[in-house]
């Protein structure tokens, strides 16, 4: 096998690979960040004050503008690739550079998350803070395309497993 082939098998395992883990990160991320009036399960897992989600609350209504954002900005990307992707029968340079770029992304976005869930955490009793965090961290890493599709307004393509 050449060289080329290897890696653009390797570029498509990783797309496959990023979108199959993202359905079910993106159902659990979904519901934690459409809304203020969402975060009642985090009064009820964590057993959180009024102070507390206070606090929390303005965390999260400062997020959400940057959040939506960048998802904005990843539909965007996906719709470069897919642009890049149409009517053709192989990736093309230009492809491969809107999959990285569309990486690269995803990762910004994965980091603003982690870092606005440890804001959040910080805002909590410690053994509570730390047990939100680790779950959000589970998630986060776990990819989130469904997120990215629903704060986008993106009614692209879908795939439902």
């Amino acid at each position: 096998m050449n060289r080329s082939l290897v890696i653009l098998l390797g570029a498509l395992a990783l797309g496959a690979a990023l979108f199959g883990g993202s359905y079910f990160a993106g159902q659990h991320a979904c519901r934690m960040t459409h809304s203020a009036d969402d975060l009642g399960w985090l009064r009820d897992e964590f057993h959180l004050g009024d102070a507390e989600m206070t606090r929390i609350q303005k965390l999260h209504e400062g997020y959400l503008p940057k959040c939506a954002e960048m998802c904005a900005k990843i539909a965007a990307k996906k719709s470069e690739l897919e642009t890049a992707l149409n009517n053709t029968t192989n990736v093309s340079p230009v492809a491969q550079q809107k999959l990285a770029e569309l990486a690269a992304l995803r990762a910004q976005c994965q980091a603003q998350m982690l870092q606005h869930f440890t804001e959040v955490g910080q805002t909590m009793p410690p053994e509570q803070g730390r047990r939100y965090l680790a779950e959000m961290q589970r998630l986060t890493l776990g990819f989130h395309e469904q997120t990215e599709q629903t704060m986008s307004g993106s009614t692209g393509h879908e795939h439902h497993h």
